[in-house]
């Protein structure tokens, strides 16, 4: 019930927080997301009960929420005042790969901490952690609130109703602009096949792989995603075929890991997952390239929005065959099944473009 309700909260708080973003100061935005992170692990630390955990949960929620479409509509704006709005895919890119290096070392340090101070230490050390991010949102330069989605010569401050029209102008672009929704269709397609990493460990177990073999596996997939997600500003320059057959090649090389045992399959499963995060972050890096930006964080969320229904789709399905066949084969299927529209979605996705 905690999980249905954080990613029920996650998905209703996506959009409106993004408006918030096209007409507030983003990187108080970003502040506030970094201390509403840290309250959600002192909320489960300090209230350790049903309705603490709740509200942690919802307070991680909201944090995440108010950093979705503010940080990537942030960045990109701030490189593209400083005339280098080229940089945004490499940036993006390697903030990605940094991100999956450090939640490696993350979850390689769990194991010690729990040792060594149990869950009290592991909290406080990501309540430190989430304090630290913080203080980075902090550091951030100073800038005036955002685009004035209507464009007029004397904006409107920030109310309810300029916020329904961030809201509309974002929603709107996102259906109304065919280069848009074409990178949002490839987004939520391929996010089905990033997806299937909530169910690796129980694929390699079925598959044979004993628990510490699967940590070690675990931890080759995530170098492999890191060395792969620092390519995704070549890749996100990719259209037509070369961008489908990655696609492809990510989603059979995962089917055919979740079918296969041994070292063949931990082999596929690794190298597909790096070609399909690959494309999934460079959806992102195209979507910036593609909009026009006058309710930039607020289509990013929308992005982020289509991107969940993807996951969800995905884990919905697996669960629900799950409850008749193994997991192993229903991966395989869902992979195969997936891999279809996705490429499709990848060979019609325009490129960003060459600098």
């Amino acid at each position: 019930m905690l999980l249905a309700v954080w990613s029920a909260s996650s998905f209703l708080l996506e959009v409106p927080s993004g408006a918030w973003a096209d007409l507030l100061d983003r990187r108080r935005l970003l502040i506030a997301s970094g201390v509403l992170y840290a309250a959600g692990f002192a909320t489960w630390l300090t209230w350790p009960s049903f309705l603490g955990f709740l509200s942690g949960f919802v307070l991680w929620s909201l944090s995440a929420a108010l950093m979705s479409g503010t940080y990537e509509a942030y960045l990109f704006d701030e490189l593209t005042a400083a005339g280098r709005p080229e940089r945004y895919g490499p940036v993006k890119a390697r903030a990605e790969s940094v991100t999956a290096l450090v939640m490696a070392g993350a979850i390689a340090l769990a194991a010690p901490l729990h040792a060594l101070g149990g869950y009290a230490l592991v909290g406080w050390t990501s309540v430190g952690v989430a304090l630290v991010h913080t203080l980075l949102a902090v550091a951030l330069p100073r800038v005036s609130p955002a685009v004035d989605v209507d464009e007029a010569p004397d904006p409107e401050p920030a109310s309810l109703r300029a916020w329904a029209r961030a809201v509309g102008t974002g929603a709107g672009e996102a259906a109304s602009s065919v280069p848009v929704r074409r990178v949002l269709l490839a987004y939520g397609t391929v996010v089905a096949l990033v997806g299937l990493d909530e169910f690796f460990p129980l694929i390699l177990a079925e598959g044979g792989a004993s628990v510490g073999l699967i940590a070690w596996i675990l931890g080759g997939i995530t170098l492999l995603q890191a060395a792969a997600t620092w390519c995704a500003a070549g890749v996100a320059r990719l259209a037509g075929l070369p961008h489908a057959v990655i696609v492809a090649a990510a989603g059979l090389l995962l089917a055919a890991g979740a079918w296969w045992s041994g070292p063949p399959s931990y082999a596929a499963i690794a190298v597909g997952y790096a070609l399909a995060t690959a494309s999934y972050v460079s959806g992102d890096i195209r979507l910036q390239h593609t909009m026009s930006g006058r309710a930039r964080a607020t289509t990013t969320s929308v992005a982020g929005l289509v991107a969940e229904v993807g996951f969800l789709v995905a884990l919905g399905l697996i669960s629900l065959a799950t409850l008749r066949f193994d997991v192993a084969p229903v991966a395989a299927v869902l992979a195969l099944v997936v891999t279809v529209p996705a490429t499709i979605a990848a060979h019609r996705t325009p490129a960003a473009p060459v600098h």
